[in-house]
């Protein structure tokens, strides 16, 4: 089809001139014109769907906003509790465990599940944001529960552990079994009867005759009577701990004090006196092993003193060179 031919008016002439367009005119033409088209069209896809998007598409925008929010609200919520946890692991390791003289966990147990492939690739079809939300909270959550699970493990296994110690700490001799100064402590000591210097297996408790005698942990009766120059005694064994307590010179021995009685601390085994191999009213006192090896008691009473009330009792014991027995 031909093209239609244009004319403009040439006034020097006096005469229409044919205008003739050149390849590069035209195309610039045509480029302009396809642009603009281009830009019309996206303004009106644009302006089109933000005009007449479905109420149901405008809900699940927001929607997803709302839950992206709470997945970024909750993510902040599982790092504290991760922090708490943390802070309950560090106190296992380094105190529960050290207090109950258990076995502290390894460091491949505790990190028992942590990394390999990737565990949450379902979530690589969301969006990059949303995608990234999930992962972190779902591998937070996946770590608590882990350490929720080992932590309870690792409870269970102490509780028997503090149980034993609770019992052991029960019948530990902890206490002065008298109320009164000690005067003669452990060590080779004057005997003020045979007058030769021999072990002082124990310790010389100064109280009027008839002063009640305490039980200084938990244990059961061992032997209750007369013998030699212990005068009237009480032995209790506390066997947890493997130590055997002995109580000599008493006046009286509690009525309801025989071979394998169960005592707690506090507990009344007699009353102090002057029966024996003794000098004068008091109380005396042995810490021994099972096999009958003798230890100083003061050593016994330091978790029930204050550190000035324990340094006081050791100089008065360390002065004595007589004992009363």
């Amino acid at each position: 089809m031909a093209k239609t031919p244009h004319y403009y008016y040439d006034d020097e002439a006096c005469d229409f001139v044919l205008i003739e367009h050149s390849r590069k005119h035209q195309l610039r033409k045509i480029g302009g014109f396809v642009a603009g088209a281009v830009v019309l069209g996206f303004v009106f896809m644009f302006g089109i769907d933000a005009v007449y998007r479905t109420p149901e598409e405008v809900s699940l925008k927001a929607e997803n906003a709302r839950l992206q929010h709470e997945l970024i609200d909750v993510g902040d919520r599982m790092d504290k509790v991760e922090d708490q946890l943390g802070k309950l692991v560090e106190s296992d390791q380094n105190l529960y465990r050290s207090l109950l003289q258990a076995n502290p966990i390894s460091e491949d147990v505790l990190q028992v599940g942590v990394g390999g492939s990737d565990a949450y690739e379902e979530f690589s079809s969301y969006s990059p944001e949303t995608a990234s939300l999930l992962r972190q909270s779902a591998s937070t959550l996946d770590k608590l529960e882990r350490r929720i699970a080992l932590q309870t493990a690792s409870y269970k296994e102490l509780l028997p552990i503090a149980e034993m110690h609770k019992h052991k700490l029960a019948e530990m001799p902890a206490i002065l079994p008298a109320d009164g100064p000690v005067v003669s402590g452990f060590g080779k000591r004057m005997h003020p009867i045979l007058k030769i210097v021999r072990p002082h297996n124990g310790i010389d408790i100064l109280v009027p005759q008839g002063t009640p005698v305490f039980a200084p942990g938990d244990g059961v009766i061992k032997d209750a009577g007369r013998g030699g120059g212990l005068g009237n005694f009480v032995r209790i064994e506390h066997s947890s701990t493997g130590y055997v307590t002995t109580f000599a010179h008493l006046s009286e021995i509690a009525g309801s004090i025989k071979r394998g009685v169960t005592v707690k601390r506090g507990d009344v085994i007699g009353l102090s006196g002057n029966t024996g191999l003794s000098k004068a009213p008091h109380l005396h006192y042995e810490v021994r092993d099972a096999k009958g090896k003798p230890f100083n008691p003061v050593y016994f009473f330091a978790p029930s003193m204050t550190p000035h009330e324990y340094q006081s009792l050791l100089a008065s014991t360390a002065k004595g060179t007589t004992s009363l027995d």
